[in-house]
């Protein structure tokens, strides 16, 4: 999904791929296969209806991975010759669709409210101190920060590797933070670029777009729909009427196999 890589395994037997040690070896790009997270796919026979388990590279399961779920939906329409199908997730039910090569999950309602994102502390979840950056913070299913910068000239030049894991971390988050650093471009769309939590800087994240256009929208930076500019190529998101924000974008197979013991 745009260079957001995923491994996912259609679990029809049950099998044990849930241990950590195993995820962490897989995901890494040396020793394993390399991915930015591991989906399984489990109670894989029900008709229309799946349920998903995400895991970071670190092992860390998450909440939402809007990327991976397209991915996800992608393989299961093809599978099972569908153009829409519901994933259930730890973060609720993600509805998906695809017309053409573009799928579409609804990753359901952002959350504001500084407990539900969460914050460690009760205070303007707009305008959260992280060091040197404000940021607007929200849950799209995980915690999200979005830090607005300046110019195009600014966010591309500043050194994910080197602030992406202090902002993490920060004492803000106690279950830590994605980090997305995004500016409104002359066209009006938005350039975005991002530091997963548990996994690193990635070429897109569709959850992290979602709350980037939120955010936008929120401080009137942005209409309630808008392209997404990420490394990997361009995310289209949409925070419908009825509240909840929809994701859109293309996929990409790159293989498949079975591994052996």
């Amino acid at each position: 999904g745009l260079g957001n890589d995923f491994i996912i395994f259609d679990n029809m037997e049950d099998l044990i791929v849930h241990d950590t040690s195993f995820i962490q070896k897989i995901s890494n790009r040396r020793l394993g296969i390399g991915c930015d997270q591991v989906l399984i796919i489990e109670d894989t026979m029900k008709s229309h209806n799946f349920k998903l388990t995400m895991y970071n590279s670190n092992g860390s399961e998450t909440g939402a991975c809007g990327n991976g779920t397209r991915c996800v939906a992608d393989y299961l329409m093809k599978r099972d010759n569908l153009n829409s199908l519901n994933i259930e997730s730890i973060s609720g039910n993600l509805p998906c669709t695809k017309i053409d090569n573009v799928v579409t999950v609804n990753m359901g309602e952002p959350k504001f409210d500084w407990i539900d994102i969460p914050l460690a502390s009760e205070q303007n979840t707009q305008k959260v101190l992280l060091d040197e950056f404000e940021a607007f913070c929200l849950s799209i299913g995980n915690p999200h920060a979005v830090v607005f910068m300046q110019n195009l000239d600014e966010l591309e030049s500043l050194d994910l590797n080197a602030v992406g894991p202090r902002l993490e971390k920060n004492i803000n988050f106690p279950e830590f933070t994605n980090i997305e650093f995004a500016c409104v471009l002359e066209d009006k769309t938005i350039r975005m670029r991002v530091w997963e939590r548990g996994v690193g800087v990635t070429t897109a994240c569709g959850s992290g777009a979602c709350a980037t256009l939120v955010a936008a929208s929120k401080l009137n930076k942005s209409s309630k729909a808008n392209k997404i500019v990420l490394d990997g190529g361009v995310l289209f998101i949409e925070w419908l009427n009825n509240g909840t924000v929809t994701l859109s974008g293309e996929t990409e197979k790159v293989y498949e196999g079975i591994i052996g013991d």
